[in-house]
């Protein structure tokens, strides 16, 4: 075998795990613990493989990390709250907010830190109303479409207390 062709094989191999193998020790122990990695397996396909905030407010750090369904391909988020094994599926074949049941719309996330965020609004034929401000008080997972490289809709993910909700942002 050629050297190009053995470097080809190495790097390959490295991206694939990757987005696993950099994921926090105790996020893949609960995965397994859970039997998530049956069903779902992380991927990288947006700018960062996972992003970690105390979303519920309970002082610890929780991870959200990017996944997909293996039965389907449909793309999506795993949140597992620290601490207590308390464990979310966004898309990947679970419908969540506008966001759908497949994130293969989306070219970005991060945290979004501000503690207010605009909710845009719709009639019920779909036309934009306008928009409703809605207070954070946790950082959220801001996920994104872009147009000419900037974010042009998409949504706020928050954790209300009780269950993660949509905050539709843009068009």
């Amino acid at each position: 075998m050629n050297r190009l062709a053995l470097l080809f094989i190495i790097s390959f191999a490295s991206i694939s795990v990757n987005a696993q193998s950099t994921l926090p020790t105790w996020f893949v122990n609960s995965c397994r613990q859970l039997k998530l990695f049956r069903q779902y397996k992380p991927v990288d396909f947006l700018n960062h493989a996972f992003i970690q905030a105390d979303f519920n407010g309970d002082g610890k750090i929780d991870v959200a990390a990017l996944t997909i369904e293996k039965k389907t391909g449909k793309k999506g988020i795993i949140i597992i709250h620290a601490g207590n094994n308390q464990y979310f599926i966004l898309g990947a074949g679970s419908s969540f907010g506008n966001g759908s049941d497949d994130f293969k719309w989306a070219r970005g996330w991060k945290i979004h830190k501000e503690k207010f965020a605009y909710k845009t609004t719709f009639d019920k034929s779909g036309d934009i109303l306008g928009s409703r401000k809605f207070k954070l008080i946790r950082p959220a997972i801001f996920i994104y479409d872009e147009e000419d490289g900037e974010p042009n809709s998409g949504g706020i993910i928050y954790w209300n207390g009780k269950k993660y909700i949509w905050i539709h942002q843009g068009e």
